[in-house]
């Protein structure tokens, strides 16, 4: 495999260089958004194991992000800071504060893609700054401001690329290198390297208490859904149709009177999610949670989960929940759900997927008015949902 290759491409320094070379204060950056800063938490488990000692420091960039890692166990503090919105003079001298605790290493979670992003990690990191090196853009980027890198494969999962990044580290360092357990078998991996989300007591009672302040009881088949995404980068286009959502509620109704739906709803999907709750015979409850490990303790009760490709389903994912996922221009392969109990639905068009990790907006290159969401059939989602109500396993990804 590509992470065994890695390892043999990187000598490692002397023995007598190897424990100065053990980093004591760890710098992550967590930028991305929340489904990217979920799949990287496999990696901050074995980070602990590999420097127990260090101290290591977590930087997101959104709110939603410094919840989910606010209470992770394998983190010394976890920081927040709103680059996207802050005048240019303000993230300097953030960024200025960082580099006076003079972090050992700097790392910086996969995907980020952006010039900025190695600017701020050459900038903090000290000594060892790790990050990828992109298909796309790389040059413009100035991947070489990093000095431990490995080139993005195009054919591994998010989670495989993380864990490849921080095989580099261990072998530069000099330190145990995580195993590569998956062989070709991505359900191994994932056994091995599950996600990592830590519920407070707190966000269980609330969960609980939702769910008795809604009159759903635990009798009740609950199915959640996810039908909006980010907007960002065009990324709503990336979505099913909210009709089809409308449709697919009432053909799951049919099939099993007692269910009730709740849908996500942050401040994006509001409209659609009103739209779908007018047309669904008060069968859908709207969970309005701007804590998302709150939101994560009421979608944990449900029976499976439906979604587009967002960071939700990454969250429900994690909270162990069979998941249906939609991908049309985004690649599956790299950005499935990272359990095993998950079916995709997708079209193998010969233009899909169309959108990699860049600066740029989605946009359809095929000119096909986004006919790989387009084409998912209400049908189609319906009998992976039964699939995966009956227990049925599905096949390994």
């Amino acid at each position: 495999m590509d992470m065994i290759r890695d390892r043999q491409q990187i000598s490692p320094p002397p023995p007598s260089a190897a424990s100065a070379s053990v980093p004591s204060r760890i710098i992550v950056f967590c930028l991305p958004g929340i489904g990217d800063t979920v799949l990287f938490t496999p990696v901050l488990a074995l980070l602990r194991r590999m420097f127990p000692r260090a101290r290591i420091v977590a930087v997101t960039m959104f709110r939603g992000t410094e919840h989910i890692l606010s209470t992770n166990p394998d983190l010394d503090e976890v920081r927040h800071f709103d680059f996207f919105n802050a005048k240019p003079w303000e993230s300097i001298r953030y960024l200025w504060r960082l580099r006076q605790e003079r972090f050992d290493l700097s790392i910086m979670s996969f995907p980020s893609n952006r010039l900025e992003y190695n600017c701020v990690n050459w900038f903090v990191g000290r000594r060892w700054r790790a990050a990828h090196r992109y298909h796309r853009q790389s040059w413009r980027n100035l991947w070489f401001l990093n000095n431990i890198t490995v080139c993005e494969t195009g054919r591994h999962h998010n989670v495989e690329e993380n864990l490849r990044l921080l095989s580099a580290i261990a072998t530069r360092l000099g330190v145990p290198v995580p195993p590569a357990s998956w062989d070709e078998d991505r359900t191994a991996c994932l056994r091995q390297y599950p996600l990592k989300l830590t519920l407070l007591p707190e966000d269980r009672e609330y969960g609980e208490r939702f769910l008795v302040e809604n009159n759903l009881t635990t009798t009740r088949l609950l199915i959640g859904m996810h039908t909006w995404s980010s907007t960002y980068k065009n990324m709503a286009r990336k979505c099913w149709d909210k009709d089809n959502f409308v449709a697919l509620i009432r053909r799951l109704s049919e099939a099993h009177p007692q269910a009730r739906f709740l849908l996500v709803t942050g401040p994006s999907d509001e409209e659609v999610n009103r739209y779908i709750a007018e047309r669904s015979d008060h069968r859908v409850v709207l969970v309005r949670e701007a804590n998302l490990r709150r939101a994560v303790a009421i979608l944990s009760h449900c029976g499976v989960f439906v979604s587009n490709d967002s960071g939700v389903m990454h969250l429900a994912a994690a909270a162990r929940v069979p998941v249906v996922a939609l991908f049309g221009p985004t690649d599956w392969w790299r950005l499935h759900p990272w359990s095993e109990r998950h079916l995709v639905v997708s079209r193998k068009l010969p233009c899909s997927p169309c959108f990699y990790y860049s600066s740029r907006a989605l946009r359809c290159v095929a000119n096909l008015d986004y006919a790989c969401m387009r084409e998912i059939t209400v049908e189609e989602v319906f009998q992976n949902v039964q699939r995966l109500l009956s227990a049925e396993s599905p096949p390994p990804p």
